[in-house]
């Protein structure tokens, strides 16, 4: 009779270990990335790790937080302590800018615009002194071409993601618009894929790529908008509930001081061997041909039609 159960206990171990071995050659645990590069996929796994349903959502007309649920795709995702900003005047006038802020305040094309976001970003890391990365221009894979990364910031204490608007006129969106709005004046108004959403995208991408777990993630979103553009009123901050890491919209003339209270308060996570390895995986998507950069334009004109 004993070895009859000694069997049986055999047999039971034998199958959770090809259980495992299965789901390991599958990448379960492991973001794989979804059709579109996109962030919502990346959400629904996370989300299933832990339970997460409803989003907490700062109030419109109160100073109130309140409870909603929001449809993304297939999926829910949640929103915690998202604060808005509201400005009535440009951060920087042009009139009165000088050296960096005047060359990019007559910027009007957005030509300089993600090189001054990495320059700032080197600069927030050399003061923190840290092992760190710095990459632009990053090109990821992805099912249907390549999504573009303006700026990626590997840091110990995680990995920061940059996306750069250099653009004027006023600026208004919610976390629900898939587009926001630049009003030029009363006859010019132009429409751009929502940048909060857009910089999910590159997270989830990244990772895919770096092919890191979900639970040992560590990424940061920044939105930097030009100095010169007046943010009516969007989200300037908040945390995504159900990873732990939250994004943040400012101005370039924000940048340098937002890194310095994000790196200070921040613990090393990442060691100096872990970030090397993730520099070098990257390098193929920094060092890409034309080929690959026309397949990433023709991708934005079809998804987002800018």
């Amino acid at each position: 009779m004993n070895s009859w159960i000694f069997i049986v206990v055999i047999a039971l171990v034998a199958i959770a270990l090809i259980g495992r071995i299965r789901d390991a050659r599958r990448g379960k645990g492991v973001y794989r990335g979804p059709r579109h590069g996109g962030f919502k996929e990346y959400l629904q796994d996370k989300e299933k790790l832990n339970a997460c349903r409803e989003r907490v959502l700062f109030g419109r007309k109160t100073n109130r937080f309140k409870i909603t649920r929001h449809k993304f795709g297939k999926s829910y995702w949640k929103a915690f302590r998202v604060q808005f900003r509201s400005e009535t005047v440009p951060f920087i006038h042009p009139e009165k800018a000088v050296g960096l802020d005047a060359v990019l305040a007559d910027d009007q094309h957005g030509v300089f615009g993600e090189a001054a976001t990495s320059a700032i970003v080197a600069r927030a890391a050399a003061n923190d002194k840290r092992h760190h990365y710095l990459l632009q221009n990053v090109y990821i894979p992805t099912h249907t071409g390549y999504t573009e990364i303006d700026t990626v910031l590997l840091h110990e204490t995680g990995i920061y993601v940059f996306e750069t608007k250099n653009i004027s006129g006023e600026i208004s969106g919610d976390l629900e618009m898939e587009r926001w709005e630049q009003v030029l004046n009363a006859k010019v108004k132009h429409t751009f894929y929502n940048p909060i959403r857009q910089n999910q995208g590159h997270m989830g991408a990244l990772l895919r790529q770096l092919k890191i777990r979900l639970e040992e993630a560590e990424v940061y979103s920044f939105v930097v908008f030009s100095d010169r553009c007046v943010l009516k009123r969007v989200p300037a901050c908040g945390e995504f509930g159900n990873i732990g890491n939250g994004w943040q919209v400012v101005h370039f003339g924000e940048l340098l001081n937002a890194l310095g209270r994000a790196f200070s308060r921040r613990p090393a996570v990442y060691t100096s061997r872990q970030l090397e390895d993730w520099c070098r995986e990257l390098q193929s998507c920094v060092n890409v041909g034309e080929a690959v950069k026309q397949s990433h334009r023709a991708s934005v004109q079809k998804l987002h039609g800018n």
